[in-house]
């Protein structure tokens, strides 16, 4: 055959498997097998780690700082009654908090299913050089079952345990109390930058009090507690690009919370025989932040934060003697995502009154282990 023959059956072949191509390429690709690659399946650091909500539902720094405030308020009242002063109380508290939580899922038993366990231990301590000087050492436990639902859902129920011992060093007096009690939890990402937590616990136990006196030696009075506490909270991220005021490279978490508290204390009497009235206290707070910390929360990389923002108390029927109820808030730290299974966080975080009569200091060291 001659080159130009050649040539034109080259022509005529490429034409030909163009046709081909044409037909049977559509067809093999309606045809093919789907990606049959596994869907990953939701898990609690992946649907939520980037939320922020998870820093909400593993810390019990608001609680804390609740149970600090309210003690105060009651060692002042007490202080009151006994010496007859009304002004003047100041309190200056230094805490060290060290959390730890681990939650691991229950595939054998159901899909989503988890279970979280924690502890934490708190060492609060009042300065010296004021009329009230409150230490505080206690210890708190948690037991829960979680349930994820689908990625933007998780609700939990469990059981909480709680000790504390006070130190009252103003008068040498000492509280003691116990409780157990059930706590249930939930977390919902209900829009793309924003998610809700909210909090329900209620502890029941006994609180046992000694005061010395100078008269009679000690007086010592048991009383019968329960407690309700709740707290709601919105968070929102927004990162660069998507609000003006967020710095290239860091996100920006608005957030609201309140928190609502109760507590009841049955009638009791003392060892002198003297009865000791039933009390109900009530407690209502607000508070409004912005966090910002720094985008990129790759494994074993550290990633500082800082929060600022006010805290207000909306009712408060357990101060007698106090009259200042708003408070700044600021917070600084660093965390360190531990190759995707944890979170290690630690930070201080300092309360102050407008009005100058309390100040706190917290240091926490938070570790979270999600599976």
């Amino acid at each position: 055959m001659s080159k130009a023959g050649l040539t034109r059956t080259g022509r005529v072949g490429k034409a030909v498997l163009l046709c081909l191509a044409g037909h049977v390429l559509p067809a093999a690709a309606q045809e093919a097998p789907a990606d049959d690659r596994p869907v990953a399946t939701p898990t609690i650091s992946r649907s939520f780690g980037a939320t922020g909500l998870m820093a909400r539902f593993n810390s019990s720094e608001q609680y804390g700082a609740v149970q600090s405030r309210t003690g105060l308020y009651m060692a002042h009242n007490n202080l009151s009654l006994a010496s007859g002063a009304t002004t003047g109380f100041k309190d200056e508290v230094a805490t060290i908090v060290t959390p730890v939580n681990l939650i691991m899922p229950l595939p054998a038993v159901a899909r989503g299913l988890h279970v979280k366990l924690g502890y934490a231990n708190i060492f609060a301590r009042g300065w010296g050089g004021h009329r009230t000087q409150v230490d505080n050492d206690s210890q708190t436990g948690l037991a829960q079952i979680l349930w994820l639902i689908g990625d933007s859902a998780l609700v939990g129920g469990g059981v909480i345990y709680e000790v504390s011992n006070v130190s009252l060093r103003h008068n040498d007096g000492t509280i003691a109390s116990q409780g157990t009690g059930v706590r249930f939890d939930m977390l919902y990402h209900f829009a793309p930058r924003w998610g809700a937590s909210l909090r329900l616990s209620r502890l029941a136990g006994d609180a046992a009090t000694n005061i010395p006196n100078m008269r009679v030696g000690v007086i010592a009075s048991r009383q019968h507690f329960s407690r309700t506490y709740s707290e709601a909270s919105l968070v929102g991220t927004y990162r660069t690009g998507q609000f003006p005021l967020v710095p290239e490279g860091w996100i920006m978490r608005p957030s609201v919370a309140f928190v609502w508290q109760q507590s009841r204390f049955d009638p009791g009497a003392t060892n002198l025989g003297s009865a000791i009235a039933a009390r109900k206290e009530r407690y209502m707070l607000g508070a409004a932040t912005m966090r910002l910390e720094q985008d990129g929360f790759t494994p074993w990389r550290v990633r500082p934060y800082g929060e600022a923002g006010v805290e207000q108390e909306l009712r408060n029927s357990i101060a007698r003697v106090d009259d200042d109820p708003t408070s700044l808030y600021l917070k600084t730290g660093a965390a360190m995502n531990l190759g995707g299974k944890g979170r290690l966080d630690l930070y201080v975080a300092r309360r102050d009154s407008m009005k100058g009569s309390f100040q706190s200091t917290t240091v926490n060291l938070l570790l979270s282990m999600a599976f």
